[in-house]
């Protein structure tokens, strides 16, 4: 679904536009029964179609497609909100160390059922990072990116680290202390290079922060400000179910046709409803969601059935109805 996003360095393609082998094109069309025939016929089970079979909540193509070696894909996996799909790969015994899975849930914002989940499946909490940020543990790392509950679980299992003065800036503003974001290069792969930290608004999206994001707009941050993998924070809060956060965004005039990753890509609607089908938040409240963006006549690509009779309801009665062009609703 998005770009750069996993310590492999693939691209992610949105849209089902296939570029390499039949079987990289059955996968991103989400077509079970093709990936099967294909797999069934001699088609190559390659780590790049397993690579982006991780987009999907679907573990039957994890399943069909699965050969010893195709465990560092779980970061890919952890890239999105599926406990599901996580829960797959520890049941193949994926080695969470190696891989430094408990350093990229924490910067990707992932709650903390995953974090749980990785921790007792033996994440050891004080474990240096080998990329990236080298050296970096994870409570550090969960404080340099405003994770407070994150911060919070680690410190109540043991962990332990030096913060520098970003890890400490930072940790201040997800508390309401200040919103003065430092100066400083982004701490993972997939988040924008620039140093003015500004990525963090999206990351305060995913984890539902609406009084930080509300503070930062505040302070002057642009609503669009770009984050992981080029998604604004609408999309970023749309694809969890951050009702409340997508409010206060589209209020502040937050771009509603946007395309992350490319012009292709997706926007805050289709976000919204790929994050419902494919990486739901346990706490996400997707009706709310998807009824404040059609409110103010969001765009997409997609419809329902979703999987969701509730979701689908508020799609058909839009399509019945037409556009509404609301107003703002919140500030």
């Amino acid at each position: 679904m998005d770009r750069a996003g996993s310590d492999g360095g693939h691209t992610i393609e949105w849209g089902g536009q296939g570029r390499q082998t039949a079987l990289y094109d059955a996968v991103q069309r989400r077509d079970l029964s093709l990936v099967r025939m294909l797999v069934d016929r001699g088609a190559t089970k390659d780590e790049d179609a397993f690579y982006h079979a991780c987009e999907s909540s679907d573990l039957g193509q994890l399943e069909l497609l699965y050969v010893p070696g195709h465990e560092s894909c779980i970061n890919h996996k952890l890239d999105f909100e599926d406990v599901p799909g996580l829960r797959w790969f520890l049941g193949r015994g994926t080695d969470v160390n190696a891989n430094r899975c408990l350093h990229h849930a924490i910067c990707r914002g992932r709650g903390t059922s995953i974090l749980r989940l990785l921790i007792d499946a033996g994440a050891d909490v004080n474990l240096p990072w080998d990329r990236w940020d080298v050296g970096r543990r994870p409570l550090a790392l969960a404080a340099c990116c405003g994770h407070l509950a994150a911060y919070e679980l680690l410190q109540a299992r043991g962990a332990a680290a030096d913060l520098d003065p970003v890890d400490e800036a930072v940790p201040a503003v997800a508390r309401g202390e200040s919103v003065k974001l430092p100066e400083a290069p982004p701490p993972a792969l997939g988040l924008p290079s620039t140093r003015d930290y500004g990525w963090i608004l999206g990351q305060f999206a995913v984890l539902g922060r609406s009084d930080v994001v509300r503070a930062l707009l505040d302070a002057g941050r642009p609503v669009d400000t770009r984050g992981w993998s080029n998604f604004t924070p609408l999309a970023q809060a749309a694809m969890h179910g951050r009702t409340d956060t997508v409010r206060l965004l589209i209020a502040r005039g937050a771009d509603l046709a946007d395309c992350a990753i490319d012009d292709e890509g997706p926007t805050p609607l289709d976000c919204a409803l790929w994050g419902l089908r494919n990486g739901r938040a346990e706490d996400g409240d997707y009706v709310g969601t998807v009824e404040a963006l059609l409110g103010h006549d969001a765009p997409t690509r997609h419809g329902p059935p979703t999987g969701d009779s509730a979701v689908d309801s508020v799609l058909d009665d839009y399509s019945r109805r037409g556009p509404r062009r609301g107003q703002p609703n919140a500030s």
